[in-house]
């Protein structure tokens, strides 16, 4: 079984622990639809690649023209791209029973805190030899639904916290796009 049949797994015991249940070969199960899944991600990255940033993949060698980087971080956006909607179509579920309030609720008590994000900028500010690589501050800014501009002031502020409360709307508005990630 591969790591996306594992999760979906992992995703069906904590969010429908019934339907999980009534499988009878879960093993088997889990590990055709993580197969699929690689499948779908596979051939969804590709169509984006070619579609989406079809002048930059036509320039030539990205080694020969300079562009190594660039192919690298076109390349990693399609697959994630490719893997949010895959996943959202054939694994992600939530209990219909909760209201949207209450969704709202029970999620907030679970999720990261912001001042996760602060701790962060405060360890780069003390040590600068962790700064994230660009492709690891653009995944950090799409974990937590936030502008890479805001990660970027949020490490150069004086005082994160200072930087954080500032830019509260950020952060609620980040949250809630988490929120609706989560539960679509």
């Amino acid at each position: 079984m591969n790591h996306y049949g594992r999760k979906a797994r992992e995703h069906w015991a904590q969010h429908d622990p019934q339907r999980l249940a009534q499988i009878e070969d879960q093993e088997t199960f889990f590990t055709d639809l993580g197969e699929q899944i690689a499948t779908q991600i596979s051939l969804l990255a590709s169509q984006l690649e070619s579609r989406r940033f079809g002048p930059l993949a036509m320039a030539g060698s990205s080694r020969e023209n300079g562009r190594y980087l660039q192919e690298v971080s076109r390349r990693m956006t399609a697959r994630r791209i490719a893997e949010e909607v895959v996943m959202d179509e054939l694994v992600w579920m939530h209990d219909p029973s909760l209201s949207i309030d209450e969704a709202r609720e029970e999620w907030e008590q679970t999720r990261p805190a912001d001042s996760n994000l602060i701790s962060w900028a405060e360890r780069i500010q003390d040590a600068p030899d962790l700064a994230p690589a660009t492709v690891e501050l653009e995944q950090k800014a799409k974990d937590w639904a936030l502008p890479v501009w805001f990660l970027e002031g949020l490490m150069a502020a004086e005082i994160p916290g200072q930087y954080a409360r500032a830019h509260q709307q950020v952060l609620e508005e980040a949250a809630s796009v988490r929120f609706l990630r989560e539960v679509h």
